[in-house]
């Protein structure tokens, strides 16, 4: 085997060429030899025992602790490792159970925004409720439902009633105005307060938004929803946030 220059050694360790020179310094890992220009060149065995050093630092010994390990004259690279193996088992175990009990308390806390979440669904069955968030996720994503929720239940339930008011609002005016057509000023207006007011909810891409307002009048729940306003609104909220995209500055 080829000795290795202290860059190659480095660089096989992903450990840096000063670390190296520290080693050094400390008499915790001593080149092979140095050449006469003063390079350090490193044979199998300081390979090998530079690895059972980097394996005790992972463990969490410190650089001192693992001098006098390795210094003892019984020290043997078999023992080291069989000592890492040991180690490396409990340490496995440990984060298994830490693994495990992260899990428990996402859990838990997932079972808790659920719950909460309910309370914001009122008059919503048990089977409604997962009906429609079942939809938010096929149509974007789970992230974007816990996102939603998380806000929602920040804003808290006082304040979630009293933007749901500013909402239907909104949808009242638009229904009010529908005369003059889903391009005029009017409704094209209320059309950005909408989009401005979704932000309270979820901050949408434009390629949401356009999605959710043809959801509008394609989806049971929401075609139902906005057809105790007018028969009409569901299409008509679909090509007016159509154009508004289109067409905004």
């Amino acid at each position: 085997m080829e000795p290795f220059t202290i860059k190659t050694l480095a660089d096989f360790a992903g450990i840096s060429v000063r670390t190296l020179h520290y080693y050094d310094e400390i008499g915790l890992l001593k080149p092979r030899y140095r050449h006469e220009n003063g390079y350090r060149y490193y044979s199998e065995e300081e390979v090998i025992l530079l690895q059972q050093i980097l394996f005790f630092r992972e463990l969490g010994f410190s650089l001192d602790e693992i001098k006098s390990f390795i210094s003892r004259p019984d020290y043997t690279t078999l023992e080291a490792l069989q000592q890492q193996r040991k180690l490396l088992i409990k340490k496995d175990e440990r984060l298994k159970e830490l693994i495990n009990t992260v899990e428990r308390t996402m859990s838990k806390m997932g079972k808790q925004t659920n719950i909460k979440i309910k309370e914001f669904y009122g008059g919503f069955n048990e089977e409604r409720i997962e009906k429609y968030r079942d939809e938010v996720r096929r149509r974007w994503g789970s992230k974007t439902l816990i996102e939603s929720e998380k806000r929602v239940i920040d804003i808290g339930q006082e304040k979630f009633i009293t933007l749901q008011a500013e909402g239907g609002k909104i949808f009242k005016a638009i229904m009010e105005n529908m005369s003059e057509g889903y391009d005029g000023k009017f409704v094209q207006e209320k059309i950005a307060e909408w989009r401005q007011w979704l932000e309270n909810f979820h901050h949408y891409s434009e390629e949401e938004i356009v999605e959710l307002g043809r959801a509008y009048s394609q989806h049971p729940d929401f075609i139902k929803f906005f057809q105790q306003y007018s028969d009409d609104l569901p299409i008509f909220l679909t090509r007016a946030i159509e154009y508004y995209y289109m067409h905004r500055k």
